[in-house]
């Protein structure tokens, strides 16, 4: 499994919230549903990829402590941090082929050929990677990456940990569903 920018900001930056579509309405529990995938993660012992272009989309943030988050995210026993090398770089050249060849090299996007291949980076490292599964609240590398194979997780795809409903639903008086994911 691969994390892109979005996972990454809720897991590092404790304010931060998601918005999502045009009206900016805000995801409930995401960092919460976040914190839940990486108790998840750790306890099934296993490792994420961490693509070092979503890297830089995190450290071009206002305000952050590059040297801390990397500390955190090196620290980390279930994080790695993955480069575009060379296996990547002929992943994403093989890919970049078909678009060309389809006539669609922005496969519909509105955006930027440079943002384009930024994104397809993010999917090219997660493939060679081994990755299964990118977690990512992005549209294109989400297109792009549900295209090459990968299954594309959202924040809001993420149950809300059992806690935060327990809470929720006192609050409320009412009874969570027994699927674990509000209404």
């Amino acid at each position: 499994m691969a994390f892109n920018n979005t996972i990454l900001s809720l897991l590092i930056f404790p304010d931060a919230d998601l918005r999502q579509g045009s009206s900016g309405q805000k995801v409930e529990y995401a960092r919460e549903r976040v914190l839940g995938l990486v108790q998840e993660i750790e306890d099934a012992r296993e490792q994420v990829a961490v693509p070092a272009p979503a890297l830089s989309e995190l450290l071009v943030t206002d305000g952050v402590d590059v040297q801390d988050v990397l500390t955190t995210l090196r620290g980390s026993p279930f994080i790695r941090i993955e480069s575009f090398d060379e296996r990547a770089a002929v992943e994403l050249a093989m890919r970049l082929r078909e678009a060309r060849k389809a006539g669609d090299q922005r496969e519909g996007l509105p955006i930027t050929k440079s943002a384009m291949k930024f994104d397809r980076q993010i999917v090219a490292i997660s493939l060679v990677c081994g990755a299964r599964v990118l977690y990512s609240d992005d549209d294109g590398v989400a297109k792009f990456a549900a295209a090459c194979g990968l299954a594309v997780k959202r924040v809001t795809d993420l149950p809300v940990p059992a806690s935060q409903q327990a809470l929720q639903f006192a609050t409320e008086g009412t009874e969570p569903p027994p699927n674990g994911r509000p209404d």
